[in-house]
């Protein structure tokens, strides 16, 4: 081989493996991978126009069958007639040309089924190219000519056909390695696989063909560059087959946009889309041009295996970097796993290195042919050093650390809250804190907070936080706004009015919801007389409403500011005004029937699809890494996307992981995000008073009637002690998260929590392809033993000690939010098949006898979360909607946070329930519900409500900046 060919070669392998390290860095991240169609058209265009090229400059001298080509000056219309004119010419030549265009066609619609149900899919199939290409090479021998290398490439059937059967058995060996490595390392979200006969269940069949298809499609690839036939010839063949194919996707892709979702979806690409797909397309256009020129130089299976090991190597370095792979290689079978992974790629390319050369390697001596699994070892044993030093948080990292500091943190801040001891320390307190003077009336409301004896005096962050975009909007638009609301009651609002210090309930409201704001009018009656005139509307929906782009709530925000900072400056305060103008509208309240069907047109419908990208990317900033990336692939866990507001794998910041803005994988995760049930959401800053509501919304939290109702209670005569709790875990609920339709249950927060409490006891052997072999080790460092969910009556195992940790988790009722099929697959799923008896409610009071009690989002927040801390049980929460007792209630003070991908719940669990937790478990439970008893009262509850009416009280009276109290 001359140098200059040799060369060549060494900088086509380099720019192969640059270009395959390249795109499968951007795998999860990239949104190409997400539209297959559109990625494949772009890539098979790109590549017929690159390999066309390389056929007329590159290869222009030699002459083909149809004839020369002609010379390099061209001109580009000449160029591109030619192309045009090459199908039927090469169709009629090449009886390759049908089945390589049939692989590339149908593998693109394979995976694209594929990427609909990625969480049904099997990790590291990839992993047994080498092996396919190394049957078909077994199955078709024949002498092959490498026509670039001086020596005789004919080889005798027997010797290849043995040498190609212990390759293939090494390949064999080293795919099941590779896809046991990934198995062992995989961070899924717990996304789920139906249960029963569905399509999903045929993904991991499809990925098997899809597999066939690029053998074959390799295969077949390598012979047509390794014949006699001129070569030119070839790479217009190639060039013509990939412009085809991106002619018969896109005809394909015209006929899906006639469905007007499709259509969207299709045709609407965002920038950022757009970006991705011609980088990424580019990135693998570059990689099937080097692969063409190597496969008329190297052996197949050498092209095959380079391919596959830089795609594992690169998910490695993922897992080496996220703290995965030293657990994986801590265990003596995943250690054993990863050695055959590095050592088995050294023979598989000295093999390859053979096969190339014809296995003309019999001078070589035994050093020279295990080089490379030599080199191969010490790689392995630099990585696993890699490994060692640069993951984060070491073996098994425990949450002692950040309860310790959570511990400090909340003293502080309970005994900065409550600290002012009389009116004039309070008063001074509130302008240190908020640059403005208290509204009219604080003293009433000081009176009435020391009265209660409230452990909260001066810290309100919350209230302020709410109302600071509203002090950038004039109070006669936000009174018009409201109006707006109370007078469609087709939005679903329900509408209080006050005054002359008494309140009534806006008669236009749904009778299934009118028991929601007689409960809020029963709040708000002991101090009624001291709130000025004003109307309020409060969110009948349990999902939040107002959604703000990011430009216009800074916009508001600042202004909100200078309004206040122009109130802190007055030195003559004023009291509430009795008139407004305009006043307040209530001819509503007299309307007829009609006004029901009146539509507000700032408000739109989202109900049963996903909202993330239209109404949570537009509230963060360009540089935020929702707007950066989109993390498409439901099944694997995103650990950059938490990394913000983790440490060493359990949640360190409660606050930020509600943020949606640097969580772009929660956009499936999440019912509300996915297919919310109601959802009618506008851009534009109304007066919303609600319940809940994401971190990225602008509603105005209130105490929930249902807390204040006492819908679910904790009962005081049903207390049990710490000691004689079960160290169980428990949760019994419906599927209320969201709406499942299209499969959307899958990825549910609740479905997910219920299907990994159902594969509690799986180890991390269990999770291998030889879980046969026996395991000593179990998943918790206790003992546990879990109820299958699917058990029409789940029973709890009374554990014979306090180190044991039992799973009693389970769906109960039928599934009713949802469409026939979706109904019918949970229910297939969760309760073992479609007849079988939904487990029965059982009595809310069940829930004190277990230890550990797992609180997770609904339609909203879940009213069970206060109940929880009052019971001494330890309450986890799982949750993206926030409350107004956030800012009281600390995270490891006085619950466990989970993320709601859910990966710390099991390390969580496992050492709050284990001998080294279990006093700290049990000291979170007591002060939690110590607090609860203090802070979370009903007239807590009125305190906090007391305090924000006064506040917006005085944002929609006209001469707000004027008005304040002083001592």
């Amino acid at each position: 081989m001359a140098p200059s060919q040799h060369k060549l070669i060494v900088s086509a392998v380099c720019i192969f493996s640059l270009s395959t390290a390249f795109v499968w860095s951007r795998y999860y991240k990239s949104a190409a991978f997400e539209r297959p169609f559109h990625f494949s058209i772009l890539t098979f265009l790109f590549s017929g126009i690159a390999l066309s090229a390389c056929a007329r400059y590159i290869l222009g001298h030699e002459s083909s069958s149809y004839g020369p080509l002609s010379n390099g000056n061209a001109s580009p219309k000449s160029f591109f007639a030619d192309i045009l004119k090459s199908p039927l010419r090469f169709r009629s030549l090449s009886p390759s040309f049908a089945l390589l265009l049939f692989c590339l066609v149908a593998r693109t619609i394979l995976y694209w089924r594929t990427i609909r149900t990625i969480h049904c899919s099997w990790d590291g199939l990839q992993s047994f190219l080498p092996f396919l290409l190394a049957i078909l090479a077994i199955l078709d021998l024949r002498p092959t000519r490498l026509a670039r290398h001086e020596h005789d490439t004919q080889t005798q059937k027997a010797g290849a056909s043995s040498a190609f059967m212990k390759y293939a058995l090494i390949t064999l060996l080293w795919g099941l390695a590779a896809t046991d490595t990934l198995l062992l390392s995989e961070r899924t979200t717990g996304a789920i696989c139906p249960a029963g006969l569905h399509i999903e269940r045929l993904i991991p069949l499809a990925q098997l063909v899809t597999l066939a298809l690029d053998a074959v499609f390799i295969s077949q690839v390598g012979k047509l560059r390794q014949g006699n036939e001129g070569q030119s010839r070839t790479w217009h063949l190639l060039g013509t087959l990939f412009l085809t194919s991106a002619g018969i996707l896109a005809f394909l892709g015209v006929w899906s946009c006639i469905d007007r979702a499709s259509f969207q979806w299709n045709v609407f690409l965002t920038w950022h889309a757009v970006g991705d797909l011609v980088i990424d397309s580019i990135a693998v256009t570059t990689g099937i041009v080097t692969a063409v020129y190597l496969l008329g130089q190297l052996h197949v299976s050498l092209v095959s295996i380079l391919l596959t090991v830089v795609s594992i190597f690169v998910y490695l370095q993922w897992r080496i970097m996220d703290g995965t792979m030293i657990k994986v290689w801590s265990n003596w079978w995943g250690l054993i796993t990863g050695v055959w992974l590095f050592w088995g790629a050294g023979i598989l390319f000295h093999f390859g290195k053979a096969a190339t050369l014809q296995f003309q390697t019999s001078g070589e001596g035994i050093i020279s042919r295990n080089r490379y699994g030599f080199y191969a070892l010490i790689a392995f044993l630099l990585v696993f050093s890699q490994a060692i030093f640069l993951s984060p948080g070491g073996f098994r990292p425990t949450p002692g650390l950040i309860i310790a500091n959570a511990r400090h943190e909340s003293d502080t801040w309970i005994a900065r809250a409550g600290k002012s001891r009389t009116l004039k320390e309070a008063v001074s307190e509130y302008r240190e804190r908020y640059g403005m003077p208290p509204p009219p009336n604080f003293d009433k409301w000081y009176d009435f907070a020391t009265s209660v004896k409230s452990p909260i005096i001066d810290t309100f962050d919350q209230i302020h936080a709410d109302l600071l975009p509203y002090w950038g909007t004039l109070p006669s638009i936000l009174r018009q706004r409201t109006t707006h609301l109370l007078e469609h009651p087709s939005l679903s609002m329900g509408g209080i009015i006050i005054e002359g210090g008494k309140t009534d309930v806006s008669p236009l409201i749904h009778g299934t919801h009118r028991w929601m704001m007689d409960v809020t009018r029963d709040m708000l009656e002991p101090f009624a007389q001291w709130l000025p005139d004003m109307q309020l509307a409060f969110n009948l929906d349990d999902e939040c409403r107002i959604s703000v782009p990011l430009d216009r709530m800074e916009a508001y925000m600042e202004e909100g500011l200078k309004a206040r900072a122009r109130l802190g400056a007055k030195q003559k305060l004023l009291p509430f005004s009795n008139i407004q103008d305009p006043p307040w509208v209530k001819e509503y309240l007299n309307a007829d029937e009609s006004i029901w069907n009146e539509k507000s047109t700032w408000f739109s419908d989202r109900s049963k699809r996903q909202i993330f990208y239209e109404w949570i990317s537009p509230t963060c900033p360009a540089n935020s890494p929702v707007n950066k990336y989109r993390w498409w692939n439901r099944k694997a866990e995103c650990l950059e996307c938490s990394a913000p507001h983790m440490t060493n794998g359990f949640v360190s910041n409660w606050t930020l992981s509600g943020d949606l803005c640097h969580q772009p994988d929660l956009a499936y995760l999440h019912g509300v995000l996915l297919s919310s049930s109601a959802m009618a959401p506008s851009h534009t800053l109304f007066p919303v008073f609600s319940q809940s509501r994401l971190y990225n919304f602008a509603d105005i939290l209130y105490p929930s009637p249902w807390n204040f109702g006492e819908k679910v209670e904790f009962e005081n005569n049903k207390s049990i002690p710490w000691e004689e709790k079960l160290n169980s875990v428990y949760w019994r609920g419906a599927s209320s998260d969201g709406f499942a339709a299209h499969g959307a249950w899958q990825t549910f927060l609740r479905a997910r929590f219920v299907h990994m409490a159902a594969k509690a006891r799986m180890t991390i052997r269990a999770k291998s392809l030889f879980n046969l072999l026996p395991s000593r080790r179990d998943f918790f460092s206790t003992r546990a033993t879990t109820t299958p969910s699917s058990s029409p009556t789940p029973q709890t195992t009374i554990p014979p000690d306090n180190n044991q940790l039992a799973v009693n988790v389970s769906f109960v009722g039928n599934f009713n939010r949802c469409d026939e099929r979706d109904c019918t697959a949970e229910h297939v799923t969760f309760y073992g098949s479609a007849t079988a008896e939904p487990p029965p409610s059982l009595d809310f009071q069940e829930h004190w006898r277990h230890r550990h009690l797992i609180d997770l989002d609904g339609a909203a927040f879940s009213g069970r979360f206060i109940p929880f801390l009052k019971s001494g049980s330890l309450p986890y929460r799982a949750a993206l909607f926030r409350t107004w007792w956030e800012e009281r209630v600390h995270a490891w003070r006085h619950f466990v946070p989970l993320d709601v991908r859910l990966a710390d719940l099991w390390p969580a669990v496992s050492y709050l329930g284990g001998p080294s937790g279990l006093a700290e478990a049990d000291e979170i439970a007591q002060a939690g519900r110590q607090w609860a008893l203090e802070s979370l009262r009903k007239e807590d509850m009125q305190v906090y409500m007391f305090r924000l009416l006064l506040e917006w009280g005085r944002l929609v009276d006209d001469r707000r900046e004027d008005l304040g109290f002083a001592v």
